[in-house]
């Protein structure tokens, strides 16, 4: 008698779809269009992705791949071609590499891009927690501070992360570089104000998640060195420019400052974050 397979069992790898691309078709021309502009991203559910150490998480974390894109008369490495015959992706494009090197952000282009179905959490998605720490981004509006910031979100071990406002595409090609595929690993959900947050700590703290909502300003009273910042927490930076919006303030249980000085007694916000999250990952290391 033939034994059941498990529903978890590695199942055969599907053949994706071959295209053979050499010139700008309306393939390349949509994923040139996503790449560059928001709107379409948003309209296809896709965008671009570069690079092995983003390609390698978002695959881990079971992201969809709707393609590969090479160049057609390049070797490829046992890494891409791994990747080619896993079958992960619905298709394969095999490109000119003039066409492949017109859609890469570096001088030396990369053997192989994808294009991956977006996902658009809401806060709810992410699941409160007895330690957990939530990082907000009030209206962010450089792409690589935040993806710099996400990066250090993940290092310093946050459980979610919330872009709320009129913010850059969490998909844009920037952030998802300067995070390093960290945005892969962990969910990224987007709100439209700081009242889907507050509803978000409400429905926590009813649930028994009692989360303190920290935020981060230069013109806090307290340095953040001087704050308990055990315990579930929500951390809110604020716009590069303006800072949080008055309806952070008025939500924040706390406020703090890094104590820094300086002629322009400021910090990139992407920097501000990962001192603020490792002093959070100081404390609570020395409590534990």
């Amino acid at each position: 008698m033939t034994k059941p397979q498990s529903p978890l069992a590695p199942l055969k790898p599907r053949k994706p779809k071959l295209l053979t691309i050499r010139n700008q078709d309306n393939n390349f021309q949509r994923a040139e269009v996503i790449k560059r502009n928001r709107e379409k991203r948003t309209q296809h559910g896709q965008f671009l992705v570069e690079g092995v150490a983003q390609i390698n998480i978002a695959v881990k974390h079971a992201w969809k791949v709707h393609a590969f894109l090479y160049a057609c008369d390049k070797p490829l490495s046992r890494w891409a071609q791994e990747l080619l015959d896993s079958g992960v992706a619905e298709q394969h494009w095999e490109l000119s590499p003039e066409l492949l090197a017109s859609l890469s952000e570096k001088d030396e282009p990369s053997e192989l891009l994808a294009i991956l179905e977006a996902r658009r959490l809401s806060p709810s998605a992410i699941e409160p927690s007895e330690n957990g720490l939530l990082v907000v981004f009030d209206r962010p509006s450089s792409p690589g501070n935040l993806g710099s910031s996400i990066r250090s979100a993940d290092a310093f071990g946050a459980t979610g992360i919330i872009v709320t406002g009129h913010a850059v595409d969490i998909y844009d090609p920037f952030v998802v570089r300067g995070s390093m595929g960290a945005i892969f690993g962990l969910p990224v959900a987007t709100a439209s104000s700081h009242m889907d947050v507050k509803a978000w700590v409400e429905d926590a703290r009813a649930r028994g998640f009692n989360y303190r909502v920290i935020g981060s300003s230069g013109k806090a009273e307290h340095l953040v060195n001087d704050a308990d910042l055990s315990g579930p927490l929500m951390l809110v930076l604020g716009n590069e420019t303006v800072g949080m919006s008055r309806g952070y303030w008025e939500i924040c249980d706390t406020t703090v400052k890094i104590p820094i000085g300086g002629e322009l007694s400021s910090l990139n916000v992407s920097c501000a974050a990962s001192i603020l999250l490792y002093e959070v990952t100081r404390q609570r290391l020395q409590r534990s």
